[in-house]
């Protein structure tokens, strides 16, 4: 940038382009503008790079260079988005704090695809949230518009920065395996339904598996969930329930979030618990929410959240505590 011109490195304009075809036909600006039936200003402008090159103006070209009009356009709508997107990043530019306010995890984790050389951009960041900035995230996800079954907030969260980051990472978790929409009524009919089943199976793994190899603060996702987990998942699927497994983050050591997301009624866990009993409760306290609690609103175990109401939070933890004895653990 310079002052408010942009600098254009990459994307040269359509009329630098257009200037070199008339040299290459023997002709100046003047006569081009003699043969478009245009001013020599007009035609300049466009040489420049001052004036876009409008559908009728691609035509008039297309008649005398013999290019394709579509070519021109093409030319000038690359070269559009090109100066949009350098303008984009000069007014990111000053809000590098915003970046700084998430967990260096994020990064670690490779939540967040960064392309070479755009390593201190902060449009791969907005668009793991999909926003378009970090005044929308702040909109968005702090001033009540967040969308659940209604808006919510996470402005009196605690961290909302690395809790935002953990509940975009289920959704887009999420929206890599699609699930049918669900009617909550049918779901709880469900749900009643399968209960002695998912509790016969959560005795049946009371004990995390050794693993092979050591789970570490980079060990991938994937790599962690095992078959006792995936077998919750497989289970709930049944029932029109999506588990994610998401790793937390220190800073906001969320255990487990209950919501619907597309219509799909979401419990979201910690992917790590050292304890399979607590890995259990957290996932039967959020089974409670989705058997008697509804589609409004987001809850989330083991943080601070002012919307959270305390008898909904009271009654998660007595049918929790409930499925865990008929489970075998003890409480």
């Amino acid at each position: 940038m310079n002052g408010n011109k942009i600098e254009l490195w990459h994307v040269p304009s359509p009329g630098s382009e257009l200037a070199e075809k008339l040299e290459e036909m023997g002709l100046d600006a003047n006569d081009l503008a003699a043969r478009m039936g245009y001013t020599p200003k007009a035609v300049n402008d466009i040489l420049q790079g001052n004036s876009r090159i409008t559908p009728d103006v691609a035509i008039m070209l297309e008649m005398i260079t013999e290019i394709p009009a579509d070519y021109w356009l093409r030319r000038q709508m690359s070269f559009d988005e090109f100066v949009s997107r350098e303008r984009v990043k000069a007014s990111l530019s000053d809000q590098s704090l915003w970046k700084k306010s998430f967990p260096a995890e994020v990064n670690v984790r490779e939540w967040v695809q960064y392309n070479k050389g755009d390593e201190k951009s902060l449009m791969p960041l907005l668009k793991f949230f999909a926003v378009a900035s970090p005044q929308a995230w702040d909109s968005y996800y702090k001033d009540a518009k967040l969308k659940v079954a209604f808006r919510i907030s996470l402005a009196d969260v605690k961290d909302p920065y690395a809790t935002s980051a953990w509940i975009r990472r289920g959704e887009i978790l999420a929206d890599r395996d699609p699930m049918e929409k669900q009617e909550q009524i049918p779901v709880r009919k469900r749900l009643k339904a399968a209960l002695p089943e998912i509790i016969a199976f959560a005795a049946a793994n009371k004990v995390r598996p050794k693993s092979k190899k050591r789970i570490t603060y980079w060990t991938p996702e994937a790599e962690v969930v095992d078959d006792c987990m995936t077998g919750l998942q497989e289970l709930c699927r049944k029932i029109g329930i999506r588990v994610l497994f998401v790793q937390n983050f220190k800073c906001a050591p969320i255990h487990g979030m209950y919501r619907w997301y597309k219509d799909v009624p979401l419990i979201q866990l910690h992917d790590r618990f050292e304890k399979r009993a607590t890995m259990w409760f957290t996932f039967f306290h959020e089974l409670a929410h989705v058997l008697y609690h509804g589609k409004k609103g987001i809850c989330l175990q083991n943080i601070e959240i002012t919307h959270n109401f305390p008898e909904k939070e009271d009654e998660a933890n007595c049918f929790a505590q409930k499925c865990m004895v008929d489970a075998g653990f003890k409480m």
